[in-house]
């Protein structure tokens, strides 16, 4: 598979709420020369968004360098990486990256809007040779060889608006469409415990779904956007859905975006199963050591 780099044609700002942090933050996504990658300038420092500055993975992706973190980069790092570009500076202010609605649909529409550059370089594909995989417990990371990259995600939660759900994407399908307006999601038993641990403080119901909340404490009148009122679909106790799916097209979200932190788009087919930001952050970390194992030899 052969493809140019992209970036921006001119910058993409957008600012709101951190979800866990509560605070207000910006980003600026700005243009950037082939073969730059796409990093995170702060105050002082430049991070480049590539596995080994990740600094967390509690609910979220950060990334660090020096005394400067950024965090919750994976709606954006897919929006970028399900569109395409290849090199981008974000610019930054706040300790975390807006939520806007949970998804990376907002990013996407600005990014676009924005323009795409093509750019007189060619994409360098990583490619593997053989399965690589994480485990921790039930939870597993798989990559295997392929012409192209595809993604597979697969969820259990023992919850009547979620159960088990499946979901694979490939990058001939339009994640604009497919995956990008899923939404961040979380349960309604989860929702002390997250902000006991300083969690979730600028969660509400306008930028996460939270499933198993008890009958009646849906409003009737409560807004559903465009894409909801399309779809029409209800989870059981009536939050309004994009998709009868959401729940595992925002993991496969999740997924691309850590993928990013690879530096480099995979020729393979990946398989996540009831697996988080921690062990796909884990699971780069291996790949990154077998793709230069590779080189090397």
């Amino acid at each position: 598979m052969e493809r140019s780099q992209y970036t921006l044609k001119e910058a993409a700002e957008f600012s709101g709420v951190g979800i866990h942090t509560g605070q207000n933050g910006r980003v600026r996504i700005c243009p950037a020369a082939a073969g730059e990658g796409i990093r995170f300038k702060g105050r002082s420092e430049i991070i480049p968004a590539l596995a080994e500055y990740v600094v967390s993975t509690a609910r979220s992706t950060a990334l660090g360098k020096g005394e400067e973190t950024i965090s919750t980069v994976e709606h954006l790092l897919a929006a970028l990486w399900g569109l395409g570009i290849d090199n981008a500076l974000i610019e930054f202010s706040g300790p975390e990256v807006p939520i806007l609605d949970g998804s990376a649909w907002p990013f996407v529409q600005g990014i676009l809007q924005a323009g795409l550059q093509q750019q007189d370089a060619l994409a360098e594909y990583l490619e593997l040779e053989t399965p690589v995989f994480v485990a921790k417990g039930d939870s597993l990371v798989l990559a295997m060889p392929a012409e192209m990259a595809s993604y597979e995600g697969a969820v259990y939660y023992p919850c009547e608006d979620v159960g088990l759900q499946r979901f694979r994407y490939s990058v001939y399908d339009d994640f604009a469409v497919n995956v990008a307006p899923a939404r961040t999601f979380g349960f309604w038993s989860e929702v002390e415990q997250l902000l006991a641990k300083g969690l979730a403080l600028g969660g509400s119901l306008s930028n996460a779904l939270i499933f198993g909340r008890p009958p009646g404490s849906v409003s009737a009148d409560e807004p559903i956007d465009k894409l909801a009122a399309k779809a029409g679909w209800k989870s059981p106790s009536g939050v309004p859905l994009r998709f009868f799916d959401e729940a595992v097209r925002h993991k496969v979200l999740d997924l691309i975006g850590d993928m990013a932190l690879l530096g480099h788009p995979l020729n393979a087919f990946i398989l996540a199963i009831k697996a988080g930001h921690s062990l796909h952050v884990d699971f780069v970390r291996k790949l990154d050591e077998v793709v230069q194992h590779v080189r090397d030899h």
